[in-house]
């Protein structure tokens, strides 16, 4: 039996052409980033071939991008940057704000700066039962002192998607910083980093088909990042450390991937929803709910919970029939807890827990969404039918 993995917003396969990125470097740039010498060097360029390629990849000034080691570490980083340096740098003790449908990394720093630091004050945005933020409660958050506002460019077990671009003009408009989350948004929909105006984006590149271990915080001029670590002067003395040189290329080459193909992966995406959707639809005669923005998500995204099925018995039945499926962030897995993200948008604990996330990538075959849809069909049936 074949298996079909739908778990692309936990990490995706890895590309070909990032494949033979990374085995090149290994052969070609052995030496240390940081040497003077040829090897070193060689390395070195790989280096900064990556940062203009995810510089161009997101429309950013390449010295604006610092390689590091994913979104959890650039997330913390800017988070506590802004605890330590936000009354020296607007003049105002921090106030940092998070919508509650954040990764972990978001909110459990926001909330670990709230109840250790005695002069940073935290608070969290709520959404509405489509997962959707309140541009107006973001606004009252503005003026009531609010010096950074973190909130994702796109939700990675909903899949919605943010209004990053007004979210930052607002913040900017009260002397704010907006930072924001791009990881899923990259490679599936078109991320600008000039346009949208944010301070701060965080990337991991292994969501898309790039290494895992390998990411990039961005960060717009005149903005302070101060490094979490000391013993190096890599990455501007940002992120101190050698660099991991076959990550980056590989991270390189990804990036460059969306440069040539986002128009292509979107309709591959777009084919492959409806696919899959009108599947369960007719062989399940609509008996399930959708859990996300109808009219803004990541097209590769689907939320969805089938009525009178429990979301853990049916993942384990379809990973017994050889479809990879999760409930939600990788990050939390083997948590008893139902997602966060569900909770936060209004449901019940055992609501919630009935939630799956179908996440698949535009080389999915489309074979295999055909056959990924029958046996969710055949699982969901056999579920029901046991609970008779």
């Amino acid at each position: 039996m074949n298996r079909i993995y739908l778990d692309w917003n936990a990490t995706a396969p890895l590309l070909p052409k990032v494949k033979e990125a990374m085995i090149a470097a290994l052969d070609d740039a052995p030496g240390n980033a940081s040497s003077i010498h040829r090897e070193g060097q060689r390395a070195r360029s790989v280096i900064e071939r990556t940062r203009r390629a995810i510089a161009r990849a997101i429309n950013a000034p390449p010295q604006a991008v610092v390689l590091c080691g994913g979104a959890t570490e650039g997330n913390n980083q800017i988070l506590r940057t802004h605890a330590a340096f936000a009354e020296q740098k607007l003049g105002r003790k921090p106030h940092i704000v998070c919508s509650s449908v954040e990764h972990p990394s978001v909110i459990e720093v926001v909330e670990a700066l709230g109840s250790q630091e005695q002069d940073v004050q935290v608070s969290l945005l709520g959404v509405d039962r489509l997962g959707r933020i309140d541009l107006d409660k973001i606004k009252e958050q503005l003026e009531a002192g609010a010096t950074l506002i973190s909130v994702m460019w796109a939700n990675n077990e909903c899949g919605n998607i943010y209004p990053v671009t007004e979210i930052a003009a607002l913040c900017h408009e009260y002397g704010a910083l907006f930072h924001t989350d791009a990881t899923q948004a990259l490679g599936r929909i078109p991320v600008d980093f000039e346009a949208c105006g944010a301070d701060y984006m965080t990337l991991s590149l292994h969501k898309m088909g790039g290494p895992k271990g390998i990411g990039a915080i961005v960060v717009r001029e005149g903005i302070v990042l101060e490094a979490m670590l000391a013993g190096g002067h890599q990455e501007r003395g940002r992120r101190p450390g050698t660099e991991n040189v076959p990550a980056a290329a590989g991270a390189g080459a990804a990036a460059l991937q969306v440069v040539d193909q986002l128009d292509a992966w979107r309709q591959a995406l777009s084919e492959r929803r409806e696919r899959l959707l009108g599947a369960l639809t007719e062989g399940l005669d609509g008996s399930f709910e959708l859990r996300q923005d109808p009219e803004n998500h990541l097209l590769n995204t689907i939320n969805v919970a089938f009525h009178g099925v429990g979301g853990e018995d049916l993942l384990l039945a379809l990973d017994l029939a050889g479809v990879s499926a999760s409930s939600g962030s990788a990050c939390t897995a083997g948590s008893l807890e139902p997602s966060h993200v569900i909770l936060a948008m209004g449901y019940e604990p055992e609501d919630a827990k009935r939630s799956i996330r179908l996440s698949f990538g535009p080389l999915t075959p489309i074979s295999s969404i055909d056959e990924a849809a029958s046996r969710v069909i055949d699982a969901v049936t056999r579920q029901r039918s046991l609970a008779l």
